[in-house]
């Protein structure tokens, strides 16, 4: 499966199954379409490596990476994973669906 529907499929899930919680599940869009608009969000504060979502979750805040089971992390993504875990949150790959509601499970 590929990144992107695995992240939508999880989402989704999540959305029909804890209503509760919406809005405690979000993506984190920084991704541009052109460098002018890459321009403009870098300057907004856009970090390159930031986590596909963030969870809100109850017990404290999740950073969510989504990868195929093959894919790896870049440099940018391991050096911000550095950074959140320094701060004290949890950042956390999912690599299946399975992976994500055993999160939810926890």
């Amino acid at each position: 499966m590929i990144e992107f529907k695995l992240q939508s499929q999880c989402f989704l899930h999540h959305w029909n199954n804890y209503p509760e919680e919406r809005g405690l599940l979000f993506t984190v869009n920084n991704n541009a379409s052109d460098s002018y608009q890459g321009a403009v969000m870098k300057a907004m504060g856009v970090v390159a490596g930031v986590s596909d979502m963030v969870y809100l979750h109850p017990s404290g805040a999740m950073l969510l990476e989504f990868k195929t089971l093959k894919g790896r992390q870049n440099d940018r993504q391991v050096w911000w994973q550095g950074q959140v875990e320094k701060a004290g949150y949890r950042y956390i790959i999912i690599r299946s669906f399975d992976d994500f509601t055993a999160l939810l499970d926890r």
